[in-house]
C-alpha cells in the first residue's frame, strides 16, 4: 500500500500496558513465526495507517519496533491512561486504539469503522453482543472528562481509598461520554476472531493453531 493512501487525520495506537498475569508472562513479545504478537498488530495498523505509536509503560521491552512509543501521564489505571496520554501526545485529532493481544484484527475493518459518519467522540465496534472497547476510535474531545477521573482516581489513591475498577474501566467511561456502537457481524469482512484476545496459554496454542 502507497503511503498516499494510508489514513494521516488518525493516528494508529497500540496499547502494550496489560499486565499478562494469566499468561505469566510478557504476552505481546510472545512469537509466531519469528514475529511477536505485537509485530504482528503493528504489520495490521501500519497497512491502515500512515502513523502508528506504542502505548506502553516499558519501552524499552520495544525497542525492535521502530516506531514512537508513548509512556502514561497519569500511570497506574489501565487502557483510559494510555488513551488519554496517546491523545496528548498525537498531532491528529483522533487516535484509532487497539491491544496488543489482537493478533486476527484486518484492514477492512478498521477502514470500516473509520469510514462511519457520527458526531460521537467515540466509535466501537460490536459483534455477538459484545463491544470491543479495546478497538476502535476516540477524539481529543475526551480528554478533559479523562484527565478529571484519571487525577481524581490518582488523588483517592494517594490517600488510601478503594478505587473501584469500574471507575477508571472503558465501558464505564463510553457510557458516560456516549459513542457509536457499530454492529460488524453481519458484514463481509466479518469473521468470528476477529477481535480474539490472547489472555492465557490456552489461547496462545488457539492462535498458533489459527495463525499457522
Amino acid at each position: 500500500m502507497q503511503n498516499e493512501k494510508l489514513v494521516s487525520d488518525i493516528t494508529g495506537v497500540i496499547l502494550a500496558g496489560g499486565s499478562s498475569k494469566r499468561m505469566g508472562v510478557n504476552k505481546s513479545l510472545l512469537k509466531i513465526d519469528d514475529l511477536t504478537l505485537i509485530e504482528k498488530v503493528n504489520e495490521i495498523m501500519t497497512q491502515v495507517f500512515d502513523k502508528v505509536i506504542i502505548s506502553t509503560n516499558e519501552p524499552a521491552s520495544y525497542e525492535f519496533i521502530k516506531t514512537e512509543k508513548v509512556t502514561d501521564v497519569i500511570k497506574g489505571f489501565g487502557p483510559l491512561s494510555g488513551i488519554h496520554s496517546s491523545l496528548q501526545y498525537v498531532g491528529t485529532k483522533k487516535i484509532f486504539i487497539v491491544s496488543a493481544d489482537m493478533p486476527f484484527l484486518i484492514p477492512p475493518m478498521l477502514k470500516y469503522l473509520i469510514d462511519i459518519q457520527t458526531k460521537e467522540s467515540i466509535v466501537l465496534p460490536k459483534a455477538e453482543f459484545c463491544i470491543q472497547y479495546l478497538c476502535g476510535i476516540y477524539s481529543k474531545d475526551i480528554l478533559p472528562l479523562a484527565e478529571r477521573i484519571l487525577m481524581d482516581n490518582q488523588e483517592a489513591a494517594a490517600n488510601n481509598k478503594n478505587i473501584k475498577k469500574s471507575a477508571v474501566s472503558l465501558w464505564n467511561f463510553a457510557e458516560r461520554v456516549g459513542a457509536e456502537i457499530v454492529d460488524v457481524k453481519d458484514k463481509v469482512f466479518y469473521m468470528k476472531d476477529v477481535f480474539f484476545s490472547v489472555n492465557t496459554p490456552e489461547d496462545w496454542e488457539y492462535a498458533k493453531e489459527r495463525i499457522i
